[in-house]
């Protein structure tokens, strides 16, 4: 039995060896004849390279590509080239301003609110001290005009009324009061920008003119007016003054404290009040500068 199995596996052996050489497989690597080409109808067949069947060209054509060249790892780096004079684009001197524009970016914020060529328009409320009086409506302007540093000139004129009335039974006269002013001052910072001392000089003529009473009077004098104005922020002056003058009949004394508060690059709201040894009065104004 055993040995009918091994002859009959023999000869299947036998059989397939006859059919391998038959289709050209015998021989390792070689294909048949005909493999790889494409069926009728298919069109023009690629060019498959024989590789790995066969070494690579030893030429370098268009359909291949060549190798990189060898580069020695340990040889010098090469040097470096010309410059570009350009800087590079967002690494040096970002944000930085045109050549020459040291506030480039900055907003306008016109003239220093501390200067000397202005125009105020004010209104006052003036409080007379005398009893027969009542309070009076004022309104005025002054006009300032810088000269060669560090002197300027300053003019001045208001106009007001009373409206007379009664208090406790005691009638209050109807008046008129007018004032103008004519000076030349100087001007000189003390210890930074920001403090600066002015002092003023001139002439100044107040007249009252009131009904059925005695108090009515002209007086022409000559005043002096040395004050401080503080700038702590770029929108904001405090000033403070002394004016002492010659006048017998108006304020010979008066102390006047006011604050101004920038709103446009030129234009400035001005709050104070002025305390005379006669007249009292708070103010409101507005203040142009160029």
């Amino acid at each position: 039995m055993k040995r009918t199995l091994f002859y009959a596996f023999s000869a299947g052996v036998v059989f397939c060896q006859a059919a391998v050489g038959q289709t050209g497989y015998g021989v390792m690597g070689v294909p048949p004849a005909g493999y790889g080409t494409p069926p009728p109808g298919y069109g023009t067949p690629p060019n498959v390279p024989a590789y790995p069947n066969s070494l690579p060209p030893s030429t370098v054509s268009s359909n291949v590509t060549a190798p990189p060249a060898y580069a020695d790892p340990y040889a010098p780096a090469p040097q470096p080239g010309q410059v570009s004079s350009y800087a590079p684009q967002g690494v040096s001197n970002y944000s930085s301003g045109p050549t020459g524009s040291s506030n480039y970016g900055a907003q306008p914020t016109g003239p220093s609110m501390v200067n000397f060529s202005n125009l105020e328009a004010y209104y006052r409320y003036v409080a007379p001290k005398a009893s027969s009086l009542s309070g009076a409506n004022t309104i005025g302007a002054t006009l300032t005009v810088a000269l060669f540093d560090p002197l300027y000139l300053k003019f001045g004129a208001s106009w007001g009324s009373g409206g007379g009335g009664s208090v406790a039974g005691a009638a209050k006269a109807d008046y008129d009061f007018a004032s103008i002013q004519a000076g030349v001052g100087f001007h000189t910072s003390l210890i930074n920008q920001k403090l600066t001392f002015v002092a003023e000089a001139g002439l100044m003529y107040a007249s009252l003119k009131a009904q059925d009473t005695s108090v009515s009077f002209s007086d022409g004098s000559i005043y002096v007016r040395p004050a401080l104005r503080y700038t702590p922020l770029d929108w904001l002056e405090l000033q403070a003054g002394v004016t002492v003058s010659s006048a017998d009949k108006y304020d010979s004394k008066m102390v006047d404290l006011t604050s101004y508060f920038r709103v446009l690059p030129m234009f400035d709201i001005g709050l104070g009040g002025d305390f005379g040894n006669t007249t009292r009065a708070f103010r409101t104004s507005l203040r142009l500068r160029w």
